[in-house]
């Protein structure tokens, strides 16, 4: 509550400080408005008084030699929480019988106040009438003084607005010069640019040049008033060039994006290369498409790289590691680039035997490569290499047998391209690949899963209603659990698999330990012993619990994994607040309350060199095939999405522990309340549109069971069929998104066009409300996800018909 409080306080300081009018000369237009209140009032005082965060401020005043006061003398700060306040004797009135406003100059005995209200409803100051003997005053005056009150607000309005106009002109008056100086200064840069710029335009298949700087007209040798408004097919060799210009100048039109090619051109002087880069302008006022057009003289650039060509495989060589070995193995060469990959200088490695240095594959292999080489005069393969300091290279390994001049072997020239990284990250993309099919395989699972259990919740609700045995009822209580557990977990994963963000409530987090504790009872090995410790008076979180439960699961399995011989896990909760030093030392942190939520096992630990990565996406230190790397990072990035963060510490041999830090909340937290209301129609027609023959069953059982009638249908095609018949008789539709021949979006668009007002609930097992066709806040149309309850279908089906 303190801190709504300090917001208010801070957003109606804020409100004030925008009128500028703190500090300000007197104006005329409020000392006449202050004069009007006391003349209507009949009070000898009447005052603007402006509330500031340590005074009152007094804008215009009758009667009154103060230009401001205090901010807790007087009645003005009681008045501003209030719509009026009127006090017609202050000595009778015991919160200000002993003011100094009051007992001393100027003796105020009558007070009448109403707050100025800014449009956006804040109170920053009042007009008050004031009189030294007690007084009593009429609701016409109260009234006349509330207009007053509205008048002086809209003078601060008038005058913030003449303010901010004076601003507008001055600011464009600089933009106005700013532009001439832009102006001036692009004109400078154009006529004294070394490289060919200007404008053309394209008509009739033919380049018109509009402005060309002094650079153009000299490569051509023209004047700027012999070359302007002429066609390119009249300047000298141009038309050589004409259609290749034409068609760059077309691209550049047709992407909306610079074009850059290059060209030669014949001139006088010779052949010149020139770079061209060629634009569309958006605006312009002529009916031709128009261009800029820049171009560089390149011809010395070319030279250069017609030299530098010539080197080019050396230079492309240079890059990689070089290595030379005689035909007995000894190293003969060893290049820079070859130290920098394996680690060891030159001098280190000329003179040795290549297999102690490089070659850890085996002797069966090396000898295959050695053999293909003197064969075929060359090899090229992946090659696994371990470098100086022990770490592991993959390379892209090239040999060439070299021969003296008559045609003798001498030695193998082994070129090498590191390719670890490149590996790295083709096996990433691999692994994404594979978590990207799971969920597509998820996403159809969960969609036959959810067809599968609509049936079963229906089935069990209606059989509860029919049978009053108290075992057959805990009997169907049980299936109806495991149901509705088997519902969520279906959600949890459909949530996953599409990386779709959940509905954010404010909820305990101790529920989804104790949830989590009981899957871990049940599934993890049972030398694991779980414990878990929650504090009591536990703040509670506004968090999507499916995401919270993810990060729950994800933390927990690696703690299993940790522990493959048993061991202690406990997961705990409790309440903190951060302070500035915390804050400081950990960035992701701000002051305020926060609940941990920690996970720790007893398992073998992780080392301190690999701390730090293990958030990385497909960092794992897990086996292959036994972790995707993907844990950690979904879970870091859940919660920083949440607004807390989560840190971790670990001892090898000893354990390890994650601490989730998320904001608390001072709101009460969702409480579930079982609703067991059952409403029941009146005998209206349902049409029940669904491609699966259980559901379509259930559905009609348990609508007739509840004084409905209902009419079904196997796919779109059947359900227009139907309701064209009985459009007269049916009152609502209910559509699965998903069916044959003809899907249910389509299904409600054309049952929508032949009957706009149709009452309609959209149904599936695997859409969210988002992709239904359906306007969302008409109340006649609904949206209900698989698998629903008969509870939830009732309700959902009431409310639309209802409504």
């Amino acid at each position: 509550m303190k801190s709504l409080v300090c917001n208010n306080e801070a957003t109606r300081l804020e409100a004030l400080h925008q009128y500028q009018i703190l500090d300000t000369a007197p104006e005329q237009a409020f000392d006449d408005l202050v004069f009007l209140a006391a003349q209507i009032c009949d009070a000898p005082i009447a005052m603007i008084n402006l509330i500031d965060a340590s005074r009152q401020w007094i804008k215009a005043k009758v009667g009154l030699d103060i230009q401001e006061m205090p901010l807790e003398q007087g009645f003005c700060q009681t008045c501003i929480q209030h719509d009026i306040l009127i006090i017609s004797d202050t000595l009778a009135d015991e919160r200000f019988a002993k003011d100094v406003l009051v007992t001393c100059e100027p003796y105020v005995r009558f007070y009448a106040g109403v707050p100025l209200f800014t449009p956006g409803g804040k109170a920053i100051g009042t007009l008050c009438v004031i009189d030294r003997v007690p007084h009593q005053i009429s609701s016409k005056q109260v009234e006349a003084l509330q207009t007053l009150s509205r008048l002086v607000v809209r003078q601060l309005e008038i005058r913030r607005n003449l303010a901010e106009l004076a601003s507008l002109k001055k600011e464009y008056k600089q933009v106005q010069e700013a532009l001439c100086q832009s102006k001036c200064a692009i004109k400078s840069f154009f006529d004294s640019a070394p490289m060919m710029m200007g404008i053309v335009e394209l008509v009739d298949n033919d380049i018109v040049h509009i402005s060309d700087n002094p650079t153009t007209t000299k490569f051509f040798g023209l004047t700027p008033e012999a070359i302007q408004n002429r066609l390119a097919r009249e300047i000298g060799t141009v038309h050589k060039y004409l259609s290749q210009w034409i068609h760059h100048y077309r691209q550049a039109e047709r992407t909306q994006l610079p074009v850059r090619f290059e060209y030669s051109h014949d001139t006088p002087q010779g052949k010149k290369w020139l770079s061209a880069t060629v634009s569309a302008i958006a605006v312009s006022s002529s009916s031709h498409p128009q261009f800029t057009y820049i171009v560089e003289d390149i011809t010395s650039r070319k030279h250069l790289e017609n030299q530098l060509r010539e080197q080019a495989i050396l230079l492309d060589i240079t890059t990689d590691a070089i290595v030379v070995r005689d035909l007995s193995n000894q190293i003969l060469s060893w290049n820079k680039s070859a130290e920098n990959l394996y680690g060891w200088k030159a001098e280190e490695a000329v003179g040795k035997n290549a297999s102690e240095l490089l070659d850890t594959e085996s002797l069966p292999q090396q000898l295959e490569i050695y053999q293909l080489v003197w064969k075929h005069g060359s090899w090229q393969g992946e090659l696994h290499k371990t470098s100086k300091s022990g770490k592991e290279i993959i390379v892209e390994s090239r040999w060439t047998l070299l021969k003296d001049e008559h045609s003798q072997a001498k030695s193998i020239l082994v070129v090498d391209t590191d390719i670890t990284q490149r590996k790295q990250l083709e096996k990433q993309f691999l692994r994404a690949q594979r978590v990207d099919s799971i969920g597509t395989l998820a996403s159809g699972i969960a969609h036959d899963l959810n067809n599968v259990l609509s049936p079963i919740l229906m089935s069990v609700q209606l059989l509860k209603s029919k049978n009053r045995d108290r075992s057959i009822h805990q009997m169907l209580s049980i299936v109806e659990s495991n149901a509705k557990r088997g519902a969520n977990l279906v959600k949890q994963m459909l949530s996953f698999a599409r990386g779709v963000e959940g509905d954010r409530t404010v909820l305990q987090v101790k529920h989804l330990i104790l949830e989590m504790k009981q899957i871990v009872a049940q599934t993890f090995p049972k030398s694991i012993q779980v414990y878990t410790e929650i504090q009591p008076d536990l703040s509670p979180v506004c968090a999507d619990s499916t995401q919270l439960h993810q990060v729950l699961i994800n933390l927990c399995l690696n703690a299993r994994d940790a522990m493959p011989r048993g061991g202690t896990l406990t997961i705990s909760a409790e309440n903190i607040f951060i302070d500035e030093n915390y804050a400081s030392m950990h960035p992701e942190a701000h002051v305020g309350s926060y609940i941990i939520l920690t996970v720790a096992d007893t398992g073998f630990g992780i080392k301190s060199a690999v701390l730090d990565r293990i958030f990385e996406p497909f960092f794992t230190t897990k086996e292959s095939g036994k972790g995707t790397g993907l844990g950690l990072s979904t879970a870091i990035g859940i919660i920083q999405r949440h607004g807390g963060f989560i840190t971790v510490s670990s001892r090898v041999g000893i354990g390890t522990k994650f601490k989730v830090y998320l904001p608390a909340v001072n709101t009460f937290a969702t409480q579930l309340l079982e609703d067991t209301e059952m409403p029941t129609g009146c005998g209206e027609c349902i049409l029940v549109v669904d491609d699966e023959a259980a559901i379509q069953k259930i559905t009609k059982i348990s609508l007739e069971n509840h004084n409905y009638t209902a009419m079904t249908a196997s796919d779109g095609i059947e359900a227009v069929a139907l309701y064209a018949e009985h459009k007269d008789q049916i009152s609502a539709a209910i559509i699965d998104m998903m069916m044959p021949n003809m899907d249910g979006a389509t299904t409600i668009r054309t049952l929508q066009k032949i009957n706009p007002q149709l009452r309609i609930i959209a149904i599936s097992g695997l859409s969210t409300s988002e992709h239904i066709p359906i306007d969302k806040t008409a109340k006649h149309k609904a949206f209900l996800p698989k698998p629903y309850t008969t509870q939830e279908l009732l309700k959902t089906l009431h409310t639309v018909i209802c409504h």
